[in-house]
């Protein structure tokens, strides 16, 4: 058995790789990552994924928080990687996963949300396209907290639309699979937080955020069924990619805004593991070439 490689001294301050040119977050080098991965927050969803899906499984690889899995599933090569939470562990994923791979990717998130919609929570969600929402701290100086016109406490960005053909396969990929239950297709909306930003009310802070799941529903006419915190920046990143990066995106409805109904972890797990399964079939039907 090989022994994996610890990342060595990092060279190079704008983008630091060390001496076999691994980067410095993911702790990988070229050869070490799929071109087509799924990615997940939960490090022990990731596991329950590879134990239950994936077949000649190569040496877990694991820093600074970020778990790697890879194998094949039904014979092609996959990368399972837990992330973590929020906008920034997704862009060093794709970010750093764009440099040690060569050629096209794929990517698709697999995750939990909340639904700002009455749709029943064990339901899932496919993103077609994402905002962000970003608390705006500016707002919160005296002089700009006067005039609301001046300076809102939220931005709420236009959508980016994930790859269509990658949406289109994970979507009839959750519908086959999950035929007794609701598949959601339409906007996701990605915070910068899992409170302020996602308009949970907490007594112990001033968030002025009373009306933003409100405003949200108004801006985009209702359309917007999902919140969470990673999908905006990996369909972001993906279309700014100078190499072909596919995304897409899909979710777990936990918990359900409107009634504040919460899904229980068991059915939680058994969802992780059959839409883990879709995500993957999605995966491996998308051409790279």
């Amino acid at each position: 058995m090989n022994e994996i490689k610890k990342l060595g001294d990092a060279k190079n301050a704008n983008f630091p790789v060390d001496e076999r040119n691994a980067v410095y977050h993911l702790g990988v080098a070229k050869g070490e990552l799929s071109q087509r991965i799924l990615t997940v927050g939960d490090s022990e969803r990731a596991a329950r994924l590879k134990k239950e899906l994936l077949e000649e499984v190569e040496e877990e690889r694991a820093h600074r928080g970020f778990v790697i899995h890879t194998g094949k599933y039904k014979g092609v090569r996959v990368s399972i990687v837990s992330i973590g939470m929020g906008t920034p562990m997704m862009d060093f994923l794709v970010r750093e996963g764009r440099f040690v791979v060569d050629g096209p990717m794929a990517i698709i998130r697999y995750g939990t949300c909340g639904s700002i919609k009455d749709v029943e929570v064990g339901s899932l969600a496919v993103a077609e396209s994402s905002i962000l929402i970003r608390r705006n701290p500016d707002f919160w100086h005296s002089e700009n907290n006067k005039d609301h016109n001046k300076c809102k406490p939220y931005d709420i960005s236009k959508p980016v639309e994930g790859d269509k053909e990658l949406v289109s396969l994970l979507k009839n990929d959750f519908e086959l699979i999950f035929k007794d239950r609701k598949t959601v297709v339409g906007i996701n909306a990605s915070a910068d937080s899992f409170y302020s930003s996602q308009g949970r009310i907490d007594p112990e802070f001033d968030d002025f955020n009373e009306q933003l799941i409100e405003n949200i529903i108004e801006i985009y006419e209702n359309k917007v069924n999902t919140l969470e915190m990673e999908t905006f920046q990996l369909y972001h990143l993906a279309t700014r990619s100078k190499q072909p990066i596919k995304a897409a995106s899909a979710t777990i409805i936990l918990a359900n805004r409107v009634t504040q109904a919460f899904l229980d972890n068991n059915t939680k797990v058994k969802l992780e593991i059959e839409g883990g399964r879709a995500c993957l079939e999605a995966l491996i039907k998308i051409n790279l070439n």
